[in-house]
């Protein structure tokens, strides 16, 4: 079973989420909770160069930090997507409708 490493960091208008590994159902856990709970206060940057795994509980999981971060006036950005991260949001049919950046330097 693949684990999840979140390494947390601080900009001038976001906090970075490095996000490396499997997010799935056996690894949430924590994350969400830390998730949910960030895109209430601040915009969030999570970098999923790094995934290697993103199943539907982790897309159910970033759709509704997603949606929380709209209703806080607040934006969820996903950064440098890996192969992975990208095949799996594709799949949602919601790409279009996500935040994707490359930089941090895209966070307004």
């Amino acid at each position: 079973m693949e684990q999840l490493a979140i390494v947390e960091k601080e900009g001038a208008n976001y906090k970075l989420y490095e996000l490396e590994g499997a997010l799935n159902a056996y690894t949430l856990g924590e994350f969400q909770n830390t998730l949910y709970s960030a895109v209430l206060q601040n915009n969030i940057v999570l970098d999923m160069s790094k995934l290697i795994e993103l199943d539907p509980s982790g897309i159910g999981v970033l759709m509704a930090a997603f949606n929380d971060s709209v209703e806080a006036g607040h934006t969820l950005y996903f950064m440098t997507m890996s192969n992975e991260a990208d095949k799996a949001i594709a799949s949602t049919g919601f790409k279009s409708l996500f935040n994707i950046i490359n930089a941090v330097t895209e966070v307004k």
